[in-house]
């Protein structure tokens, strides 16, 4: 062995046994972690993204539209009242009554939720416990969708998918914009809705998804002096004289029809009540926006606004009621 073998012999021994990186060029298979903000500012890590509770329909619905729904273990059990495809995964129970051991006993690597899940105590454990929670908020606007989007992909590592469900989004939006253009009237339109469980009817003020889905697709809520949901009442109705009644499918089918919602307090005084205008949509319209969030708001612009769509696509089966003019 020459003089430059033997040297080049003992650099290659130190290399593998003092500096084991010399002799790997290939990249770390360990994740390094990405980094999000979550509702409050602050930096999540998320490392490893491959087993995931979701709590909130529409951040179970955004996974599934990021296409990572495989890596769903477990969801909350709205999420699975109106997406038939978690039928088969483990319930961690509703969004404000969430259960920690049942969380922690799915291994997740991953707990996305909104900020309004609890209780708080479970939030806190599940936080102590080392599993990387990530909360997002709740705020009810087109772009909160579109940034709630983008950082679920991110910390899936999905980013070119979030930019393209985001740019569906903008896209649909521009069609609404389109529609809103050839819209008359701004309909005064009052959500009603019934629970299986509910003995009355509840109507929706501010500060709620239909609240806001009312205003973006060029309606009125005349019910904006309290915020949330109250029961139904004859003066409350008939002073709000809504012309359009609002609701979802599943609300609407247990009322009884258009027939039904007339028996509610106050509806047969209204505009909406005697032209018989009762306006029903997808339950999914009102999921807390998730991804759809553009196609639904134009469905529902041609609904409350039927005149925007003569001679293109949609439902134009009710004539418009009038409204407040722009």
């Amino acid at each position: 062995m020459t003089f430059k073998s033997a040297k080049a012999f003992l650099l290659g021994l130190l290399c593998i046994f003092c500096f084991p990186a010399c002799h790997s060029s290939s990249p770390s298979n360990k994740a390094e972690g990405v980094s999000v903000q979550d509702a409050a500012g602050h930096l999540v890590t998320v490392s490893d993204s491959s087993r995931i509770v979701s709590v909130g329909t529409a951040l179970t619905e955004t996974v599934y539209a990021l296409g990572a729904g495989s890596r769903l273990v477990g969801v909350d059990n709205s999420s699975s009242d109106y997406l038939p495809q978690t039928a088969g995964l483990p319930k961690v129970g509703s969004r404000t009554a969430l259960n920690a051991e049942g969380i922690l006993s799915l291994k997740p690597t991953l707990v996305i939720i909104t900020s309004d899940a609890g209780p708080p105590q479970v939030v806190d454990q599940l936080k102590t416990s080392g599993v990387t929670t990530l909360t997002l908020s709740t705020n009810y606007s087109v772009e909160a969708v579109k940034k709630k989007v983008q950082t679920i992909a991110r910390a899936l590592g999905l980013d070119a998918k979030g930019e393209e469900l985001s740019n569906s989004i903008d896209n649909d939006m521009k069609d609404v914009k389109r529609l809103m253009d050839r819209a008359l009237a701004t309909p005064k339109v009052l959500f009603v809705g019934r629970g299986p469980n509910m003995p009355n009817a509840t109507m929706s003020g501010s500060g709620t998804t239909i609240d806001e889905m009312i205003r973006v697709a060029g309606g009125k809520n005349p019910m904006t002096a309290f915020e949330g949901f109250k029961e139904m009442t004859d003066e409350a109705v008939v002073n709000a004289a809504p012309d359009i009644i609002l609701m979802t499918e599943k609300s609407f089918e247990r009322s009884g029809g258009v027939d039904g919602v007339l028996k509610f307090p106050g509806v047969a005084l209204t505009p909406a009540g005697r032209n018989r205008r009762i306006v029903a949509v997808s339950d999914m319209y009102f999921q807390g926006f998730g991804p759809g969030i553009g196609r639904a708001i134009y469905d529902l612009t041609i609904k409350l606004h039927p005149e925007v769509n003569a001679g293109g696509k949609g439902e134009t089966t009710t004539p418009d009621a009038g409204g407040d003019k722009r």
